[in-house]
């Protein structure tokens, strides 16, 4: 049941729209420090759910705020789906990554098993995860001295939620510097 959430949602996940071009810090920080605490809360609230109509409003409001960030750091208007997929991945990434810390999980599991960092494999999880996948995340949580069959599944949906956006974020960071 475990593997079926986690793949699932991670399968959701990864029809979220796109991201643009940033080639240094303030770039790729403007979006993370401009959003307000409040938009922070609702776009990761919106991800967690399936009310994408809803959501819309919400997404748009994150949109302009890419938008302006990509005009005050001079990013090319080629690059916005790349960017808004960056920015909206990393907020959605930090936002599951609070409400798993909540819940007493560590990102570190999923971060280790699945390669992703800096100069990880970050895998593209954009299709879907494979069973493969889905038991290392499981085996990497049995191994740190989780009883994975005792976390609740709205968890389990976070973590696939939260490799999700791993795999989105890490992959878009790496397009962005490499123009």
């Amino acid at each position: 049941m475990t593997r079926i959430w986690i793949a699932a949602v991670a399968l959701g996940f990864a029809g979220v729209p796109g991201a643009a071009l940033a080639q240094d810090g303030a770039a790729l920080d403007c979006v993370a420090k401009t959003i307000s605490p409040d938009l922070r809360a609702q776009i990761g609230t919106a991800m967690a759910g399936n009310d994408s109509d809803a959501a819309r409003p919400l997404f748009e409001q994150f949109g302009a705020l890419s938008t302006d960030c990509m005009t005050k750091n001079g990013i090319a208007a080629d690059r916005k789906d790349v960017y808004f997929d960056y920015n909206l991945a990393r907020v959605s990434r930090e936002w599951f990554a609070g409400q798993m810390r909540k819940a007493g999980l560590s990102v570190d599991p999923v971060d280790r098993s699945l390669d992703f960092g800096p100069k990880g494999a970050n895998p593209d999880l954009s299709s879907e995860m494979t069973e493969d996948q889905i038991n290392t995340i499981i085996n990497a949580y049995t191994a740190a001295g989780v009883d994975v069959e005792s976390v609740d599944q709205s968890v389990w949906e976070k973590v696939g939620a939260y490799a999700a956006a791993s795999s989105i974020y890490w992959n878009r960071r790496q397009q962005l510097l490499s123009h």
